[in-house]
């Protein structure tokens, strides 16, 4: 079973909210917020969003590679639907599990 772009920005929107209370961030956050820009995230806050990913999905997400990418194309900000555009093609598929127990 594949994760689907609706599950990533499910779980991806719920780690940000999470950590925007840290932040003490108290806007809305959706697919079109920009990390940069509109959340106010620095480099290091990208770092960590990854790892709690990474953690999330217990999977290994080569979010340099996306990085770098952004640099080449000199873009100085992403959204968080491109962001979780790249997660989604990047994560393995699931085992075929019974959806109770993928939390599906």
């Amino acid at each position: 079973m594949i994760h689907t772009y609706d599950h990533v920005l499910s779980d991806v929107l719920t780690i940000l909210r999470q950590l925007a209370d840290d932040w003490e961030y108290d806007q809305e956050i959706s697919a079109e917020s920009r990390l940069l820009s509109d959340l106010g995230l620095e480099s290091l806050d990208l770092v960590v969003l990854g790892a709690a990913l990474q953690r999330h999905f217990d999977q290994q997400i080569n979010f340099s590679e996306f990085l770098a990418d952004l640099g080449r194309r000199n873009m100085g900000d992403v959204t968080v639907g491109e962001w979780v555009d790249f997660i989604a093609a990047n994560l393995e598929p699931l085992p075929n599990l019974k959806p109770e127990e993928t939390g599906l």
